[in-house]
């Protein structure tokens, strides 16, 4: 079933609508699933999905479990219940902001992809001073590319510079010498949101994109667009693209290393 993030939504209920459609012979029997584990009359599940009725907060709880959502995402579950029941705009309000805060803190990607390594800052500063440190990096995971005449060749970088970038990545127990090859030790790094070097690690690779662009190849792909959405439909391509991202990085986990590729894609207000 196609994963569905929960910070896509405004409302609990369409949120459960989708959920069911997704589910294996689209949906057939979930409405009576969900009364069983939450403890009530089927007709309800129906007053509730397409009707004026609300979940209390403890049968809120009780869906999201069977949904199979986790603390986190059971919490913010349960928040936009909470909104929707509330009898006060005030109240309202107050739910809404609890629930942009939660969307917020899910959009930083570090927590999302659940990344921990890291380097003391100025060997930071060193590591993204460059695009070099992270393409021979990354490349050093392809077989092809494990020695220093491969990289010259695919690089058509200076002898100098590839050995420098090199010992650079052993010193920092990134990769390590294995005879005349390197082999990857730790292959995930990530910059804090609010990290000063990022928009120098942003700006290396978009570089990068327009060189690319220059020189086009029919298996590259380059979009660019702007668009007048709301605000609300702004969010929705945000969160989309985190999604994206989430799946994305799940995909490559265990995929083949055969092809060094850069991804980069921008959804920025004008």
């Amino acid at each position: 079933m196609k994963k569905t993030s929960i910070y896509e939504y405004k409302s609990y209920k369409q949120f459960i609508l989708d959920w069911i459609e997704k589910t294996p012979n689209l949906g057939r029997g979930q409405r009576k699933l969900i009364a069983e584990a939450i403890g009530c009359q089927n007709p309800f599940i129906t007053h509730v999905l397409t009707g004026d009725y609300h979940f209390s907060p403890e049968q809120a709880e009780a869906c999201a479990r069977y949904i199979g959502l986790n603390d986190i995402d059971t919490e913010f579950f349960i928040l936009l219940v909470l909104k929707e029941r509330s009898g006060t705009k005030t109240l309202e309000n107050l739910f809404g902001k609890q629930i942009s805060q939660r969307c917020e803190q899910h959009s930083v990607l570090k927590k999302r992809l659940n990344i921990k390594e890291t380097m003391l800052l100025e060997d930071q500063m060193i590591y993204y001073s460059s695009w070099h440190y992270a393409a021979i990096h990354m490349a050093l995971m392809i077989p092809e590319l494990q020695n220093v005449n491969s990289l010259i060749r695919y690089f058509n970088i200076p002898l100098a510079r590839i050995l420098s970038v090199l010992q650079f990545l052993a010193d920092n127990n990134l990769v390590e010498p294995k005879g005349p090859n390197y082999k990857i030790k730790k292959s995930v790094l990530h910059l804090e949101k609010d990290s000063p070097i990022l928009t120098q690690h942003h700006s290396h690779w978009r570089l990068r994109a327009i060189e690319a662009i220059q020189t086009p190849r029919a298996d590259n792909l380059h979009y660019s667009g702007v668009m007048s959405l709301s605000r609300d439909d702004y969010e929705w391509v945000r969160e989309k693209l985190a999604l994206l991202l989430e799946e994305v990085v799940e995909r490559l986990a265990p995929s083949k290393d055969e092809k060094l590729a850069t991804l980069c894609f921008d959804l920025f207000q004008v």
